[in-house]
């Protein structure tokens, strides 16, 4: 088992109990896959066919709103990323996933995955405890744009994912919590 592949177990392994059989299933439908900086897992207007757990790396979703990229997420290692909708739908994507760094990923095609709901019970219950994390990142999202002042999106930022902010531009981020490059550069001259 490659270490991509055993990264991927270890995460399943804290959403719920899988037995070694169960995985090892799985693990030939199960594919590695190398998306260099800059590169993209998916860009807007494509059907977005597989999900990704990513072994190693960062990625941003964002959208583009009148040429404007809009940053919505930031998925780094040890996480599951894919264009939720149009995986599920079998829609164009509107978004785009976009590697901000030298990645590894091990995916899962929607075909594949429809294979494993159908075959094993825990496949099912993995997907179910995935969808259910997701849903709980967006209700968060969604809170934070609702209610939360810029200062207050970058104290979050800070806090939840502390690693970010090194390792992403002040461009991106400024997107990511809705202000200018000069505002979040005040913001974070406040904070010290």
């Amino acid at each position: 088992m490659t270490d991509e592949i055993e990264n991927f177990k270890k995460y399943l392994a804290q959403l719920t109990p899988i037995e070694n059989e169960s995985f090892d299933i799985a693990s030939e439908y199960f594919k590695i896959e190398r998306i260099c900086k800059s590169e993209f897992f998916i860009k807007e207007g494509q059907i977005c066919s597989k999900i990704a757990f990513i072994s190693e790396g960062l990625f941003r979703i964002y959208y583009l709103k009148d040429g404007i990229e809009i940053n919505t997420c930031f998925c780094k290692e040890n996480s599951i990323t894919s264009s939720f909708n149009s995986f599920v739908n079998h829609i164009p994507s509107n978004e785009n996933i976009q590697a901000l760094e030298n990645s590894v990923v091990v995916t899962l095609s929607s075909e594949n995955l429809a294979k494993l709901y159908s075959d094993s019970q825990i496949w099912q219950t993995i997907g179910r405890l995935l969808t259910e994390k997701e849903c709980l990142r967006l209700s968060d999202r969604a809170s934070s744009l609702s209610f939360e002042s810029a200062l207050e999106k970058y104290k979050n930022l800070l806090k939840y994912q502390p690693g970010i902010i090194q390792r992403v531009s002040i461009q991106h981020i400024a997107s990511y919590i809705g202000v200018s490059r000069e505002t979040l550069s005040r913001i974070r001259s406040k904070i010290g």
